[in-house]
């Protein structure tokens, strides 16, 4: 082979590499670019969804904590007024003083609906209108109608009502990870 025609093809394959590596050096960096790149965006949605966890428990504790308390404050009103009621010391405006805690429990549980979980909506929608049951049963002895409900029902939907009280606020706990409590009552809890 000619010596020139050998130089040429050493020069053109020389050539052709030089510009190629440099081709490929830049396709490498495009490529590790777009790993990284790739790899920030994940970590950038991952970091945003953590953030909406955390923002969306925080919404949930808050109207847990104010459920939980209002649901305790309406039995507590309930039970106060079945004492009375039981005691010989009906009086009609009871039912007219219980509407005001009546209505923040309902006000409370509409909010509530809207973050709950579906789990702790049918348990705690259990126990709320059972609690308007018993304030509707009230409300008949109270005025001195009619009532399909005796004393002795009404003291027992007041217990069943603790019942689920308890069982509201430990499937919350259990929810946001802070119980390991079982759900229903143990025998003898809260006894003296």
């Amino acid at each position: 082979m000619d010596p020139s025609l050998t130089a040429l093809i050493v020069a053109v394959v020389g050539v052709a590499g030089t510009l190629l590596s440099g081709v490929m050096a830049h396709r490498s960096a495009l490529r590790a670019k777009t790993v990284e790149l790739d790899r920030a965006e994940r970590l950038r949605r991952d970091e945003l969804l953590a953030d909406e966890r955390r923002e969306n428990l925080a919404v949930r504790r808050a109207s847990y904590a104010v459920f939980n308390q209002r649901l305790r404050q309406f039995h507590s009103v309930l039970s106060k007024d079945y004492f009375a009621l039981a005691a010989g010391e009906a009086r009609p405006e009871r039912g007219r003083e219980r509407e005001e805690p009546r209505r923040v429990l309902r006000d409370v549980y509409a909010e509530a609906q809207m973050v709950i979980s579906d789990e702790v909506l049918t348990v705690a929608g259990g126990v709320v209108h059972q609690l308007h049951r018993i304030h509707a049963a009230l409300l008949r002895h109270e005025q001195g109608e009619p009532a399909d409900d005796s004393l002795a029902d009404i003291r027992e939907r007041l217990e069943r009502a603790s019942e689920g009280l308890y069982e509201v606020r430990q499937t919350m706990r259990r929810e946001l990870g802070v119980s390991a409590l079982p759900v229903a009552r143990p025998e003898g809890y809260g006894a003296p």
